[in-house]
């Protein structure tokens, strides 16, 4: 059996990665795993001897989203050659909205300002920036998707990873299957109801009810500077503090 091509989605918690899997998987040559923790191949003598072993398609695509403690050091890629990164990504206002209320539930607005610094500074900006990082780092093996493109676009965007892996499949799609092995759950997946109705959902227009969300994000440059980098257009300015 021969090696099998390694690429990796590389993310923040929330922004679709499972919904990004299931959709490539839909290629007859790419694997449809459960979430995997690519990061523990890093190092690790007999990388591709060991992922070999998970699943016998021709590539094997893993995921697994930043956690929160794991900000400084993540991703920590497979230790093989010629590792193809996709590096999802989700703008900070919607990935805050979304990561408060599976963190913190009914809590969520009781923490309110430190809630939305630690999410915004301590864990988004942070793992954008990581992301960054590695794009700089070796760009040629890299491919960004935001996640706003791919529920916006799902068959142009899957057909141009399809590519990027190096695919026999052309087309894109916009729907996907139930995986045959394991079922989708919280933990090890996104579990949600969206997921499965195995097609893409159009985005709906939510503008920023959270004024107090936009503005901080506003006063994290770090924040606003990952923005820029990852080509997000500027957000609305907030209104004042106490204005209503």
């Amino acid at each position: 059996m021969s090696e099998p091509s390694i690429a990796v989605i590389a993310s923040t918690m929330r922004s679709g990665s499972t919904l990004l899997k299931a959709l490539l998987a839909e290629a007859p040559d790419i694997s449809n795993l459960p979430e995997t923790n690519f990061q523990k191949y890093h190092g690790h003598p007999q990388a591709l001897e060991e992922l070999g072993k998970l699943d016998e398609h021709p590539i094997l695509l893993l995921k697994r989203p930043c956690w929160f403690q794991e900000v400084r050091r993540y991703p920590r890629l497979p230790t093989v050659d010629n590792v193809k990164t996709i590096l999802l990504v989700r703008d900070v206002y919607e990935t805050v909205v979304s990561l408060r209320k599976m963190a913190f539930r009914k809590f969520a607005g009781t923490l309110g300002p430190w809630a939305n610094r630690f999410l915004i500074q301590g864990y988004w900006a942070g793992v954008m920036r990581r992301l960054n990082e590695v794009r700089e780092a070796d760009g040629a093996s890299t491919c960004v998707v935001r996640y706003e493109d791919l529920v916006r676009d799902p068959i142009a965007t899957t057909a141009s990873l399809f590519t990027f892996l190096g695919s026999e499949r052309t087309t894109g799609t916009d729907t996907y299957s139930q995986p045959e092995d394991y079922q989708w759950k919280w933990g090890q997946d996104d579990g949600g109801p969206k997921i499965k109705t195995l097609q893409v959902q159009s985005p709906k227009p939510h503008g920023y009810p959270d004024r107090a969300l936009l503005r901080a994000i506003h006063r994290s440059s770090l924040a606003l500077q990952m923005r820029q980098q990852f080509g997000y257009s500027d957000l609305p300015a907030p209104e004042p503090q106490g204005r209503v």
